[in-house]
């Protein structure tokens, strides 16, 4: 019995990280890295929130405060 209920857990965590979008240090990868990105435009004050959501889809929300953009060239049309 007690094998049984064993393989029913270790299926259920399986299932559990085959529904999960990212493992929390995957996670914190791409949010570095969007900050990364952000931080090269934007004077952010703070950390950005990252929230990942898996439904039929990937919903991916970031969130983040800037003091102001940064100075670069001008773009003419």
């Amino acid at each position: 019995m007690r094998k049984l209920t064993d393989n029913a857990a270790r299926a259920r965590r399986v299932l559990e990280r085959a529904n999960a979008p990212l493992s929390d240090g995957c996670e914190q990868i791409v949010a570095r890295e969007i900050e990364r990105t952000l931080a090269a435009y934007f004077e952010l004050c703070g950390d950005i929130k990252l929230k990942i959501v898996r439904t039929d889809k990937i919903y991916i929300t970031v969130e983040a405060a800037a003091e102001g953009v940064k100075p670069f060239g001008i773009i003419e049309n």
